[in-house]
C-alpha cells in the first residue's frame, strides 16, 4: 500500500456545491504530498449523497444522522491512514500547495511536542480572517468587555501578526478549526474531539487538552485558503447558532474550570452575553433562553 502523507477530512452537511469547489481547489492545489480525502456527511439532503458516494477521488462516509463538527470528524480519524491529520472546512477555497507548506513545517519541527498548526486564513478580498485566538482567562474576558476603550484594546492579534512578519511562524492557544493540521499521534494521547461538544469550542477544547499534554499550537505565515464564512459575532447571527455557541460555551467553561474561578468565568460570561444581545433582535424570551443557559 502506498504511504500516505496527510489524511484531509471535511465534514459537509447540505453544502453540496462549497464542498465540492473545495475538493476540486484541493485536488488542483496539491502537488508534493500523497493525500487522501475523507469525506463525512452530516445526513445531508441536498444530493450530496448521490454526487458523492461513487467519486472515487475520495473516501465517502455517509452518517445517517447529523453528528456535529467534531463527532463527524472523529469517524474521519478513525478511517485515516495518513501520517498527519488535514482537518478542512467545506466552506474553504485552497489557493496554493498548502499541504506541502503545512506537511514540511510539521516535519520540521516534529520534535514529539508538536501538537496542531494551521494558516491564516483570508476572505476573497485576501483580508485577515480569525484564524487563531487565546483560552478563556478573567483578564481575556475583562479586555473584551472594555474592548471599545482605546486603552484596554486587546492588541493580542497584532502582535501575533508582527512576529509572524519577522519569524514565519508563531505558537499560539488555539487555531481556527476551518484549517487544522495535527499529527495523527497526537490523537493516541489526548483522544479526540469531545463528543459532547455539537458545534463551536470543540476546537478549543481539544487544542486546551493539547496545551495540559503538552503540545504546541503553530500559526505559519501562510495565506492560501479563502475561508467564505469566517467571522464574528454580529446581528446576522442567527437565534439557533447562537444557543449553539453558549451551550458549548457553558460545556467548556464547565469542563476546564473548578470552584471560585468557574463562578467568576460564568459571571464574567453573563456580562460578554448582555454585551452581545445589545447588538441583536432577539424576542425577550430568546433572551431570556440565552441567560439561562448561561447559569445552568
Amino acid at each position: 500500500m502506498e504511504k500516505i502523507d496527510v489524511s484531509v477530512i471535511i465534514v459537509n452537511y447540505n453544502t453540496k456545491q462549497m464542498t465540492n469547489d473545495c475538493i476540486e481547489s484541493l485536488i488542483n492545489c496539491t502537488k508534493c504530498n500523497k493525500i487522501e480525502i475523507i469525506l463525512v456527511d452530516n445526513a445531508s439532503t441536498d444530493g450530496s449523497k448521490d454526487l458523492y458516494e461513487n467519486d472515487k477521488r475520495i473516501k465517502y462516509i455517509y452518517s445517517e444522522e447529523n453528528l456535529g463538527f467534531g463527532r463527524a470528524n472523529n469517524i474521519g480519524i478513525e478511517s485515516a491512514l495518513g501520517k498527519y491529520i488535514f482537518m478542512l472546512n467545506s466552506d474553504t477555497i485552497i489557493l496554493d500547495d498548502v499541504v506541502s507548506k503545512l506537511f514540511n513545517f510539521a516535519e520540521k519541527n516534529n520534535d514529539n511536542s508538536l501538537g496542531a498548526v494551521g494558516t491564516c486564513l483570508i476572505n476573497y478580498e485576501k483580508q485577515d480572517l480569525l484564524s487563531f485566538g487565546q483560552f478563556i482567562t478573567s483578564k481575556r474576558i475583562y479586555h473584551r468587555l472594555l474592548e471599545n476603550l482605546k486603552l484596554h484594546k486587546n492588541t493580542f492579534e497584532e502582535k501575533v501578526y508582527q512576529e509572524l512578519n519577522v519569524k514565519g511562524f508563531v505558537e499560539v492557544d488555539f487555531i481556527s478549526g476551518a484549517d487544522l493540521f495535527i499529527p495523527k499521534s497526537v490523537f493516541s494521547k489526548i483522544n479526540s474531539f469531545d463528543p459532547d461538544f455539537f458545534m463551536y469550542y470543540e476546537e478549543t477544547d481539544l487544542e486546551k487538552r493539547m496545551a495540559d499534554a503538552g503540545f504546541k499550537r503553530y500559526i505559519i505565515n501562510v495565506r492560501d485558503i479563502i475561508h467564505l464564512e469566517g467571522g464574528s459575532f454580529d446581528d446576522s447571527v442567527p437565534f439557533r447558532r447562537k444557543i449553539l455557541m453558549t451551550k458549548s460555551l457553558k460545556l467548556y467553561i464547565n469542563k476546564h474550570f473548578k470552584g471560585i474561578l468557574k463562578s467568576q468565568i460564568v459571571a464574567l460570561s453573563f456580562l460578554i452575553l448582555l454585551k452581545d444581545l445589545l447588538k441583536v433582535n432577539y424576542t425577550i424570551n430568546q433572551n431570556l433562553t440565552l441567560i439561562k443557559e448561561i447559569f445552568k
